[in-house]
């Protein structure tokens, strides 16, 4: 007899969104480790995994991970069976509660609507939890003189050239040994916010930082071709290894309409580096819709050659400089590439 899928809960309803205002969970990762949701990655602000109701919501189990998590807005989806909502709701199906109880064990696990001052002159910069602050328009420089130059010890984990870590800004949080990676506007170099990146830790800040809109390491850069990797730390590494200012970081797989303009009005030719597509699918979906959506529109497109270096799942995964040139230097033609 074949199977029936049946619809579970998980799809939300507009009177449950009204009735309680979703709290956010101040560590998403642990939150999902709590709740038993294992084989999850995380990258950059995605944590992504197989679906854990995929087979309530259509009779088999998720066999390609199409289902991730946002670690900084708690938002999830699976592009496969179509589950999709707030945290509240992944809380409420996995543990079979209510919506009330699971907004309840949310906020006993603690929920981003802290404040901290920042400014000797007593601005604060607030994580939006409700929604009821822009804190975009109290975003300055002055932000940034809470942290400090990056350790040359940290640079070395990474294989960073620590002046070429300075060149793009890169700074560090030491009470926590977090790296700060400035955001800014692609124009005028304004600070729109940051990334603050730390082991098994991300988050935007602001919450309603618009990264789609922009590209990391725009404001140094100078080259006659562009190199686009996923992670801004990836874009410094690469940039070590070619020793210039050709790499920018997407700040996600999902590579916008507006980043894919800002690198035309610059250059040619765009070397597309994000993670390797033999082993990430979202990697290779990714680079698919770039090589369909952006070749014929003036702009001559190559993909990274990861043959030198068949396991590393980005250009910032313990490649040489030597595997990273080579990559750069013996890049795909789109005519060529093919990644689904």
């Amino acid at each position: 007899m074949a199977t029936t899928a049946r619809r579970s809960k998980g799809s939300f309803r507009g009177s449950d969104w009204d009735a309680i205002k979703p709290p956010i969970p101040g560590n998403v990762f642990a939150c999902m480790e709590e709740l038993a949701i294992v084989d999850m990655r995380q990258k950059e602000d995605e944590i992504e995994g197989k679906c854990p109701m995929h087979f309530e919501r259509i009779g088999k189990e998720d066999r390609h991970s199409s289902w991730s998590v946002n670690a900084d807005e708690g938002f999830f989806n699976c592009f496969s069976c179509g589950y999709r909502g707030p945290f509240v709701i992944l809380v409420r199906d996995v543990l079979d509660i209510s919506f009330e109880e699971a907004a309840a064990w949310i906020r006993q696990r603690g929920v981003i609507e802290r404040a901290r001052r920042t400014l000797a002159g007593g601005v604060y910069v607030q994580d939006i939890a409700k929604g009821e602050i822009d804190t975009s328009k109290e975003i300055n420089e002055a932000n940034l003189a809470l942290y400090t130059e990056v350790p040359e010890w940290a640079c070395e984990t990474r294989d960073l050239d620590p002046e070429m870590v300075d060149a793009m800004g890169v700074l560090w949080e030491p009470s926590t040994k977090r790296w700060i990676l400035p955001i800014r506007e692609p124009e005028t170099g304004t600070l729109w916010g940051w990334q603050e990146k730390g082991k098994d830790y991300f988050r935007n800040r602001p919450r309603s930082l618009q990264k789609g809109k922009t590209l990391f390491g725009l404001d140094v850069f100078e080259a006659e071709f562009a190199v686009l990797v996923e992670s801004p730390l990836d874009s410094v590494r690469v940039n070590t290894a070619l020793g210039d200012y050709a790499c920018l970081g997407s700040m996600g797989a999902n590579v916008t309409d507006a980043q894919i303009d800002l690198i035309r009005d610059r250059v040619d030719t765009l070397i597309v580096a994000l993670d390797n597509p033999i082993l990430d699918p979202a990697g290779a979906k990714a680079s698919d819709h770039i090589r369909l959506r952006y070749a014929k529109r003036g702009l001559t497109i190559k993909f990274f050659n990861y043959d030198r270096a068949p396991q590393a799942k980005d250009p910032g995964d313990k490649m040489t400089d030597e595997q990273i040139q080579w990559g750069v230097e013996n890049a795909v033609s789109s005519i060529l590439a093919r990644f689904s």
